[in-house]
């Protein structure tokens, strides 16, 4: 590391790359070989005023390491996904676009997104395994059709 007053050269090997790596860092996590200039902070700075040595300085600088990128996100199963959304890319055909869309434009109307998003649970849920075997218990409960078929005869 090379200091000056006010930026910082860093540089990062490929042995240190392969390392962060080999610990299950992904691209995002860390930066790729190379050297880097940074500004440095106003912490760095205040140290270098107190007259503390280059390797004093760094000694401090290394109890400060930045955590990997990610580091704060939830791990899988840890959270419930009803709860929590998803960015993701997706094509769908333009006229089924248009018509969220357009039912978005009322004034207090759910967005597009929601609507969509609302649709995709519904068809998800009825699709669900609770459901049907709900429809079955109905279809087969002779109580429950005898009196459907009383009331039915009255209308």
């Amino acid at each position: 590391m090379n200091t000056t007053d006010k930026e910082l050269t860093y540089t990062v090997t490929e042995k240190e790359y392969r390392e962060g790596l080999a610990k299950g860092w992904t691209d995002d996590d860390m930066l790729k070989p190379g050297k880097y200039k940074v500004r440095r902070s106003r912490f760095v700075i205040k140290q270098k005023e107190e007259n503390l040595s280059e390797q004093e300085s760094d000694l401090q600088l290394d109890k400060m390491k930045r955590l990997p990128r990610g580091s704060f996100k939830a791990k899988k199963g840890a959270t419930n996904l009803e709860n929590c959304k998803v960015k993701i890319s997706l094509y769908i055909d333009g006229d089924i676009l248009e018509y969220f869309k357009k039912r978005a434009e009322p004034p207090h109307a759910a967005p597009y997104q929601t609507q969509i998003n609302n649709e995709l649970r519904r068809a998800m849920e009825s699709d669900s395994p609770d459901a049907t075997s709900l429809e079955k218990d109905i279809l087969n409960n002779e109580e429950f059709l005898r009196a459907l078929k009383e009331k039915l005869a009255t209308v």
